[in-house]
């Protein structure tokens, strides 16, 4: 029998040449694990959610530049711890900054907030709702079916008849192309 090493080992060789089943076996093997390694750092599930995949995706998107590892399972868990820390810096800067504004707001608060913060809100939502229209209706449907009807990736991947890894895909990039309209 194999030991956990060589098997990792083999399916990080073969992932580098472009294997989609040994990245979805190395997938598969790891997220729950990696899952239960980042919700010890951050509360914030759907936070470690994203780094995962972020993770994950960009194993696949450097899949050929990637290097010979001997411990795949400590490469992936400081990885996504970097990704984790990464990230929270900028939510932690992005958190204390709104609280600042908070507290000034209640110091000096006065109808013309009120109306300015209405005006910020309205305009958020609209370019959401020009972002989404940007979208395709395939794209549209999958974000429906993850985040308001709470649809697992495998539920999803039989709704829309595609694979798993291209539903994950599809939702990142739709993600992704929000985020970048959206700022």
């Amino acid at each position: 029998m194999q030991s956990v090493k060589t098997i990792d080992s083999i399916l990080w060789a073969k992932i580098k040449l472009g294997d989609l089943d040994a990245y979805n076996q190395l997938y598969d093997k790891y997220v729950d694990a990696l899952y239960n390694f980042g919700i010890k750092h951050t509360n914030d599930r759907d936070y470690v959610k994203d780094c995962i995949h972020d993770l994950f995706l960009d194993i696949y998107k450097y899949r050929k530049k990637l290097s010979d590892v001997d411990n795949v399972n400590y490469y992936l868990i400081t990885s996504l711890k970097r990704k984790i820390n990464r990230k929270f810096k900028s939510k932690i800067e992005l958190f204390s900054t709104e609280e600042k504004k908070n507290e000034i707001k209640s110091e000096y608060s006065s109808i013309e907030d009120v109306i300015i913060q209405s005006e910020n809100s309205s305009e958020i939502s609209a370019k959401l709702s020009e972002a989404l229209t940007s979208l395709s209706t395939k794209q549209r449907k999958g974000l429906s079916l993850k985040f308001d009807e709470k649809k697992s990736y495998e539920e999803i991947s039989i709704i829309l008849g595609i694979s798993i890894e291209s539903v994950r895909t599809l939702i990142y990039r739709a993600v992704k192309k929000l985020r970048s309209e959206i700022q």
